[in-house]
């Protein structure tokens, strides 16, 4: 993934710029939490090992 910062350009930090880096990184951030709640929670197709008849 191309992030389109100041730096890429060679130029100065525009407040626009920022505001898009700031909503990319905002992006990244809920995604890294959509994933962890996946992976931590319960799966739905998995029983739970209690729930497991024999166990």
């Amino acid at each position: 993934m191309v992030v389109l910062t100041p730096t890429v350009f060679h130029t100065r930090s525009t407040p626009w710029a920022m505001g898009w880096v700031a909503i990319l990184l905002g992006a990244l951030a809920v995604q890294m939490l959509l994933m962890l709640v996946e992976r931590l929670g319960p799966a739905a197709d998995r029983p739970e090992p209690d729930d497991v008849p024999g166990a």
